[in-house]
């Protein structure tokens, strides 16, 4: 009967010394939420007298750890437990990356069809976590792939004074959080800079558009009158045989013959 109770008094001792030996990950900062791009501070505390400066880390129920020593930065999320000599494998602790740090930027124009010689802006605009107003963003613009501007700090806007053809192209812009190393790109925009003697020569096209149906209203015009005046003035005069010279239809000719009829008549009678 002792040593029964012997063997249970050192099952239950040693099962206390296996949970007590058991490390332990604590994460800084513990509160949440995490946003993307942010280090968290990882430390795995063991047990007994001696301070542990090495330790076996576990990410995503892994079978196999990496030895580094006992806190680690990291900023991808997942399932973390360490091990440090002497002492079990931790309990598991959840890296959860909620929110962003900032939205995709949005690249905006004042026009994607300039004129050649007009002044073009373009706006590189996003928006930053309510809780990180304070972070750093830095700003570039590429054209086709090349980079043609890298701004300072909250410079969003590239100014264009006098846009030229050789503008033309895709444009993007791209918005980094250089702390956290996060770098995020935006839509293409397409501009197309139209040249700047077009609207002149559109003055010159619609001008002679003008002209030419100036000249083809005049034309027909002369055309009408000179059908008016064969009309009333052709040559519609009797001929030596007593016929009626001509084109006409006699339908045509009948009012014109009583008219001269009439007239020959009232000479005859004074």
């Amino acid at each position: 009967m002792l040593q029964w109770t012997l063997l249970l008094v050192l099952g239950l001792l040693s099962r206390q010394t296996a949970i007590a030996k058991k490390s332990v990950v604590e994460p800084r900062p513990s509160w949440t939420p995490i946003l993307e791009g942010e280090a968290v501070t990882l430390i795995c505390h063991g047990v007994g007298p001696l301070k542990e400066e090495r330790a076996w880390w576990y990410k995503n129920q892994q079978s196999r750890g990496i030895l580094s020593t006992n806190i680690i930065q990291t900023n991808q999320p997942g399932e973390y437990r360490c091990q440090t000599q002497g002492s079990t494998l931790s309990d598991p602790v959840n890296l959860v990356f909620s929110s962003e740090l900032f939205s995709p930027p949005d690249l905006k124009t004042t026009t994607s069809e300039p004129i050649e010689g007009t002044p073009v802006n373009l706006s590189c605009e996003t928006q930053l976590s309510p809780q990180r107003l304070d972070t750093k963003l830095y700003f570039s613009f590429t054209r086709d792939g090349m980079v043609i501007t890298s701004s300072g700090k909250n410079s969003h806007v590239l100014q264009i004074p006098a846009i030229q053809t050789k503008d033309s192209g895709s444009y993007r812009c791209e918005a980094k959080a250089v702390t956290q190393n996060i770098l995020k790109q935006s839509n293409y925009v397409k501009i197309s800079v139209k040249s700047g003697n077009l609207s002149s020569f559109n003055s010159s096209e619609k001008i002679s558009h003008l002209s030419l149906g100036l000249i083809v209203t005049q034309f027909i015009v002369v055309v009408l009158a000179a059908s008016a005046l064969l009309f009333f003035f052709g040559p519609w005069s009797k001929s030596a045989c007593g016929g009626w010279t001509g084109v006409r239809r006699d339908w045509a000719r009948r009012p014109i013959r009583k008219s001269l009829q009439s007239s020959r008549q009232e000479i005859k009678r004074s």
